[in-house]
């Protein structure tokens, strides 16, 4: 069955639409913006504190979920340090953003679409909060508490949950890396694995998660038995067959290209199915890639960074071997812990890594009639330079946070949003630093 063809099925796709914000219209093309935090640009008032930031939402901060139980945590509140709880880890809140992280844009999330973001894992960070950044309104919200009841010995090393969930349903948080993706027809944000332990020696388990966007709640699907996800994989989220796409990194005896499908009720708690196993198509350098499918060419794309060169996967023959793919044009060296995005105004893909100074290229595909020029022709990079005298998100948001930061990481963090004939670029970069934004039509 290795190179059976796979199929589209009889599904069909809601037609959504979204209220462009009135601020796009003051932005100029190919220039970062902050949009959100104490003083945004393009001469947006600030939004109510509490609301400014993805550190304001963090649920320790909140006297009601983590009371200061000791004299010791007292005094530490009220010099206005970071406070301790039993979800702390050993980095604490700022993991979400710093600790191999990534997010996904939920178009149906507000009347514009948000940012969702969650994660930590590892020894870093152990709470299941959920949060998001709606783009409408430029706010901030903590959406799901995430499990906040247990004891220091119901989270990390030695606390061992065999289905990947805390007790209240929600999913110990993993390095989300590249795992993360977007329904929206399910209006769900997909997790692709799980973890049954967290701390320095994590339990990786391919349990895919879902958090539906609208009832704000956590299912999972079945657990696939031979699969191995561990550290540093990537996904893409393929709407036309309703499957997340993934292919692990290497770390852990990573195995796996395969994707899930989140349609259908198993009757046994679990929800959706795997599609076939393929062995890796990357041994060796599959860590820390980005991959995108682009819709209108029916191709996925990989970005290897290890190699620096992009790779195509058919997934109409998601059995088919690895394909590498020209490139031309001004191509960076690609890198790892990079976003890889789709932008359907361009019709382009979109690359995008932080040490690149906030350069953002697009990849303009083939644009031959032949059933192989998209995996034979040569792929065209463009770069879109922000002007000198703007804004550069990387450095801005580097010298307003407090905390150790991973420069180079972005993953999923980096995101594109289509709004009628505009396609937006949005930016997270850490806990305490604004959302940054460029317009790329």
């Amino acid at each position: 069955m290795t190179g059976a063809p796979f199929f589209l099925p009889n599904v069909k796709i809601l037609s959504l639409t979204q209220m462009t914000p009135a601020w796009i219209d003051r932005m100029r093309l190919h220039r970062w913006y902050a949009i959100s935090g104490d003083h945004p640009d393009l001469q947006l008032p600030a939004t109510a504190p509490g609301t400014r930031y993805l550190i304001d939402t963090d649920p320790a901060r909140d006297p009601d979920l983590n009371p200061a139980r000791t004299i010791r945590e007292r005094l530490r509140r009220t010099s206005e340090r970071e406070p301790k709880s039993p979800w702390h880890g050993v980095v604490g809140f700022s993991a979400i953003t710093e600790a191999w992280n990534g997010a996904a844009y939920a178009s149906r999330h507000g009347v514009s679409g948000s940012m969702i973001i969650f994660g930590g894992g590892h020894n870093d960070y152990f709470g299941s909060d959920v949060h998001a950044f709606d783009l409408g309104s430029r706010e901030w919200r903590r959406i799901a508490v995430g499990y906040v009841s247990g004891g220091v010995n119901d989270y990390g090393a030695g606390a061992r949950y065999p289905d990947s969930v805390y007790p209240d349903g929600s999913p110990l948080p993993p390095h989300t890396y590249d795992y993360v993706q977007y329904d929206p027809v399910g209006n769900d944000y997909i997790l692709f694995k799980g973890q049954t332990e967290l701390g320095p020696d994590v339990k990786a388990v391919a349990i895919p998660h879902l958090f539906n966007l609208d009832s704000l709640s956590w299912r999972h699907g079945p657990r696939h038995r031979t699969a191995i996800l561990n550290s540093g994989g990537c996904t893409t989220w393929d709407k036309s067959r309703r499957v997340i796409w993934g292919h692990s990194g290497d770390d852990g005896g990573g195995n796996t290209f395969i994707g899930y499908c989140p349609d259908g009720d198993n009757g046994n708690g679990t929800v959706g199915r795997w599609t076939a196993l393929f062995p890796t198509r990357l041994a060796g350098v599959a860590n820390h890639n980005a991959m995108q499918i682009d819709p209108a060419r029916d191709i996925i794309i990989v970005s290897v960074h290890a190699r620096s060169a992009l790779y195509a996967i058919d997934p109409a023959n998601p059995g088919r071997e690895i394909v590498g793919v020209n490139s031309v044009g001004c191509k960076p060296a690609l890198q790892p812990y990079a976003a890889l995005e789709y932008a359907a105004n361009l019709a382009r893909l979109v690359y995008f890594s932080p040490l690149d100074n906030g350069v953002v290229y697009t990849v303009e595909g083939p644009h031959g009639e032949g059933s192989s020029d998209k995996f034979v022709e040569a792929w065209t990079w463009h770069a879109h330079e922000p002007a000198a005298d703007t804004l550069r998100p990387i450095a801005d948001a580097a010298s307003r946070s407090r905390f150790p930061l991973n420069l180079s990481h972005t993953f999923g963090r980096f995101r594109i949003a289509s709004f009628g004939a505009i396609d937006l670029a949005l930016l997270i970069r850490h806990v305490d630093s604004p959302v940054y934004a460029m317009r790329l039509t």
